[in-house]
């Protein structure tokens, strides 16, 4: 298993003296079928299962953009949205969840029965007592037609949720340090971002990952969409980085594996220096939770 953190700085004890508990994180890096729903969470399943025989600890897994329905052919998206609460991938995810006893993030496009506000670019975190939080992309794309097809989201969200502190993100949310700042500032561990992130700017991808881990000290996990599409091609896989921004996963097919400390980013901000608005060792603030 890789380093927790790369980076080298003091501590490794929790507040209180006790040894911290981590927790394994999975990015699974996968191509779902445009428009096959039910396959692409039978697909989900068998990787979700391979990355548990590679990590018997794992606690959490992310899952790419628009997982669900597959990041193509966006004009017809609406056609698979569904309910965040008791649509087919959170009723199926939930069940999944439970069965292995983890916590799993993944895209869809999210529909809301009733109201006009038309379709969301959405990631659920579900776990075994069913949806954790559901998260709308904030930062819709302006070079894909993400903008005319979906109403962006306006809140994140910091929730509790198998002993971490998590926030969710979608893709081009990587872009913006703004992301991961408020997560910090709302006490997040863990930011877990699903992503559909396209070539030629796959280095882009890698090093906004690494850097809004370092910008606020929190530890970041991506998965990616791979692939060849009519629209678009995808080929860089999404990794987990620690607090100092550097990648603390190994590679096992599919999946990138990690492990977050939940004490590492005060043991990283004490080291390197503190750049959240209140200092070291302060109250967050709250943001959404």
């Amino acid at each position: 298993m890789a380093e927790v953190i790369q980076g080298v700085f003091p501590g490794g004890e929790g507040p209180d003296g006790a040894l911290p508990v981590a927790s394994a994180v999975a990015a699974l890096n996968l191509g779902p079928e445009p428009g096959d729903t039910r396959g692409n969470l039978l697909l989900a399943e068998k990787e979700i299962a391979a990355a548990l025989a590679a990590e018997p600890s794992l606690r959490f897994v992310v899952l790419p953009e628009l997982f669900t329905c597959g990041y193509s052919a966006l004009e017809t998206v609406y056609r698979y949205a569904e309910d965040a609460e008791v649509g087919e991938s959170a009723r199926f995810f939930t069940a999944l969840a439970r069965e292995f006893g983890i916590y799993i993030a993944y895209g869809f496009p999210e529909g809301v029965p009733g109201s006009p506000v038309g379709v969301f670019d959405s990631s659920n975190l579900v776990g075994p007592e069913g949806v954790v939080a559901t998260y709308r992309k904030r930062n819709l794309v302006r070079t894909t037609p993400e903008n005319f097809v979906f109403t962006p989201g306006t809140e994140s969200q910091v929730v509790e949720a198998g002993g971490l502190r998590v926030s969710l993100a979608v893709c081009w949310d990587l872009g913006f340090p703004e992301m991961a700042r408020e997560a910090a500032l709302g006490g997040a561990d863990l930011v877990l971002v699903s992503a559909a992130w396209r070539e030629p700017w796959g280095s882009q991808y890698d090093l906004s990952c690494a850097a809004r881990a370092l910008d606020s000290g929190v530890y970041v996990a991506s998965a990616n969409q791979m692939g060849v599409y009519p629209e678009a091609s995808f080929a860089t896989p999404g990794h987990v980085y620690g607090p100092d921004g550097m990648r603390v996963s190994f590679s096992y097919d599919a999946a990138s594996i990690g492990i977050a400390d939940p004490t590492a980013s005060l043991r990283w901000r004490t080291c390197y220096g503190n750049t959240l608005v209140g200092g070291v060792g302060e109250e967050p603030l709250e943001i959404v939770s």
